[in-house]
C-alpha cells in the first residue's frame, strides 16, 4: 500500500491513492482544493488555493486533513534544506480531526 510523501500548494496525487480517498469527486468534495483535475493516467493534481498567497495555514490544514488517509504516520519535521515548505504538524496517522 502506497503513500503521499507530502503535500503542497498544488499536489499530484498517483490514482492508487486517489481511489483510496474516494476519487475527484470526493477530493473536490472536501472543500480543501481550488482546483481537482483528473489526469488521462489517472491521478489527479489538486491545487489547494487559487494562488500561492493564499495558501494559508489553515488552506494548509485543510489539504492535511483530505489526505491524511494516505499520508505516512508521524509528525512531520522542519527541514532546514527546505524552509518554505509548510505543513500542518500533527501524525497523520493518529489524526481525527
Amino acid at each position: 500500500m502506497g503513500l503521499l510523501r507530502g503535500y503542497s500548494w498544488t499536489t499530484v496525487c498517483p490514482e492508487e491513492l486517489s481511489v483510496r480517498l474516494g476519487g475527484p469527486g470526493a477530493l473536490a468534495a472536501t472543500g480543501a482544493f481550488h482546483r481537482v483535475v483528473p489526469l488521462s493516467a489517472g491521478g489527479v493534481v489538486l491545487q489547494a488555493t487559487e494562488t500561492v498567497a493564499a495558501y494559508t495555514d489553515e488552506a494548509v490544514r485543510g489539504v492535511f486533513e483530505a489526505l491524511h488517509p494516505v499520508l505516512p504516520p508521524g509528525v512531520p519535521q522542519f527541514d532546514p534544506a527546505h524552509p518554505e515548505l509548510r505543513y500542518f504538524p500533527a501524525d497523520a496517522s493518529r489524526f481525527r480531526g
